[in-house]
C-alpha cells in the first residue's frame, strides 16, 4: 500500500457494507423466532403425530442454519466495523504527516512516501521535521496495511465458514471476532517507543476519534507514553475516582479464564466482578462476611479458616450474589445508566424475563464487567464461569435469549458512598 492508494480509501463504503451485513444478520434472526412462532411451536401443540414430529424437525433444521448465518454476518459486519476505523484513523495521521511537511516547505512523494524540500532533498534546518514526517507517514502506513491484512485474512475465514449448521460453532466465531475487532482498534495504536510520535498522532485525531480509543482500548492508552496525562486521568475515572477502571479492566482481561477471587463449589461470575472492582482499589464495606449491608470478602475460602467452613461464609451476600451486589451498589452511590453511556469499568446485570426458567422472573441472575466499547457503540464484556473475553453482549444476546427466554440487560456505574 502507498499514500496514493491510502488517499483513495473510503471507510464511507466500508461502512455502508458493514451496515447491510448487520441488517441481514438482524433480518436471519427475525427469520429464526418466526420459524418458532409460527412453525416449530404450533407443530408441537398442533400436529403430534410423527409426520408432525418430522416436519418440526425440518423446521428446527433451518431455523438452526438461519441462526448460525446470522452469527456469521453478524461476524462479518463487526470485521467491517474494525477495518472502516482503522482507514479513517490512518488517513488522519497520514494528512497530519501532509499538513506537517506543507507547513516546513517539504513535499512528499506519495507513491514512494518520501520528503524532499524544493531543491530535492532535505537540509539540516528541515531535518528535524522531515523525520517527524516520515514518523506519521510510516505510522499511517503501517496501521492501514494491518487492518488490510487483518480484515482480509478474517473475511476469507467467514467465507469459508458459510458451510456451518451448528449455532454453537458460529456463535464462537463470532466471539473469536469480537475480540479480533478489538485488536484491530488496539493495533492503530503506535507503540510508543517514540513518545513524540504519539503525541502528533493523538493530536491529528478529532474528539470524536479520542473518545472511540478511550472507550475501545482504555488499558493501552493509560500506559502509553505520549498520551496528556489528563486522558490518561480521564480513563481511569477522573479526579475523585473512588476506583481505577483501567485497573477494573486490565485485572479482569488478566484473569477471566483462571480461578483468581473463585470461591469453591460457587457460581463465581459475580465473585469475579467484586474481585476485580477490589483490586483496582474499591474498598470493603464492613469488616466481617455476616455484614448484612456490608461488601467484603475473607482470606480463605471461608474467611475465617478451614474450621469453620460451612458455618460462617466467605463473603457477603453483596459480594458474591448478582441480585445482591446489583441492589448493593445502586443503594451505596451507584446508578443505573443507558447503554450509550457505558465505558469500561461499568458493570452489566442480566435479569430473567421469561416464566418457567430455572430463575423466577425479574430476578438478576448473571454479572460481568464492561471491558470496551466500540466506535459502532457495541459493548464488550468480560466474564467468568460461562468465562469470556471482550464479548458482544448485542452478539451473544440472541442466542442467550434463544435458550431461555426473553432477558433484561442493565448496566451500572458504581460510585461507593462508603468512604
Amino acid at each position: 500500500m502507498d499514500l496514493t492508494s491510502l488517499k483513495a480509501a473510503r471507510s464511507i463504503d466500508v461502512d455502508a457494507a458493514a451496515d447491510g451485513w448487520m441488517e441481514l444478520s438482524k433480518e436471519s434472526w427475525q427469520a429464526v423466532n418466526d420459524i418458532h412462532a409460527n412453525g416449530v411451536d404450533p407443530l408441537k401443540d398442533d400436529w403430534k403425530d410423527r409426520v408432525g414430529e418430522a416436519a418440526g424437525r425440518k423446521l428446527e433444521e433451518q431455523a438452526q442454519i438461519l441462526e448460525a448465518g446470522a452469527d456469521l454476518t453478524r461476524s462479518v459486519a463487526m470485521i467491517l466495523d474494525g477495518l472502516s476505523a482503522e482507514i479513517t484513523r490512518a488517513k488522519l495521521t497520514m494528512q497530519a504527516g501532509l499538513d506537517l511537511a506543507q507547513n516546513h516547505g517539504l513535499a512528499v512523494d506519495m507513491a514512494t512516501a518520501q520528503v524532499r524540500d524544493s531543491a530535492g532533498s532535505v537540509s539540516p534546518d528541515a531535518a528535524a521535521a522531515a523525520q517527524e514526517v516520515n514518523a506519521l507517514l510510516r505510522e499511517a502506513l503501517r496501521e492501514a496495511e494491518q487492518a488490510d491484512h487483518q480484515a482480509a485474512a478474517e473475511l476469507r475465514k467467514l467465507g469459508a465458514a458459510t458451510t456451518l449448521k451448528s449455532p454453537d460453532a458460529a456463535l464462537n466465531e463470532q466471539y473469536a471476532v469480537s475480540r479480533l475487532e478489538l485488536a484491530m482498534y488496539s493495533g492503530g495504536i503506535p507503540d510508543g517507543k517514540d513518545p513524540r510520535l504519539v503525541a502528533d498522532w493523538w493530536n491529528a485525531l478529532p474528539d470524536s476519534q479520542k473518545k472511540q480509543l478511550m472507550l475501545s482500548d482504555p488499558v493501552t492508552l493509560a500506559n502509553l507514553p505520549g498520551i496528556p496525562e489528563d486522558v490518561k486521568q480521564n480513563v481511569r475515572g477522573g479526579p475523585g475516582a473512588k476506583y481505577d477502571r483501567v485497573k477494573a479492566v486490565q485485572w479482569a482481561m488478566e484473569h477471566w479464564n483462571d480461578n483468581s477471587g473463585d470461591f469453591e463449589g460457587e457460581e463465581n461470575c459475580t465473585n469475579f466482578v467484586s474481585e476485580a472492582l477490589h483490586q483496582s482499589g474499591m474498598k470493603f464495606k464492613g469488616w466481617n462476611t455476616m455484614d448484612g449491608d456490608g461488601w467484603f470478602r475473607g482470606g480463605g475460602s471461608s474467611g475465617l479458616g478451614s474450621w469453620v467452613d460451612g458455618v460462617i461464609p466467605g463473603h457477603t451476600h453483596a459480594w458474591g450474589g448478582a441480585q445482591n451486589q446489583h441492589d448493593f451498589m445502586l443503594k451505596h452511590g451507584g446508578q443505573e445508566i443507558s447503554p450509550d453511556q457505558v465505558r469500561p469499568g461499568d458493570i452489566v446485570y442480566y435479569e430473567e424475563d421469561a416464566e418457567g426458567t430455572d430463575v423466577p422472573k425479574g430476578q438478576i441472575f448473571h454479572t460481568a464487567i464492561v471491558t470496551a466499547v466500540t466506535p459502532r457503540g457495541d459493548i464488550r464484556y468480560t466474564a467468568h464461569n460461562g468465562s469470556k473475553l471482550n464479548a458482544s453482549v448485542e452478539g451473544r444476546l440472541p442466542s442467550f435469549e434463544e435458550s431461555r427466554g426473553h432477558l433484561k440487560v442493565h448496566y451500572v456505574r458504581v460510585n461507593p458512598d462508603w468512604y
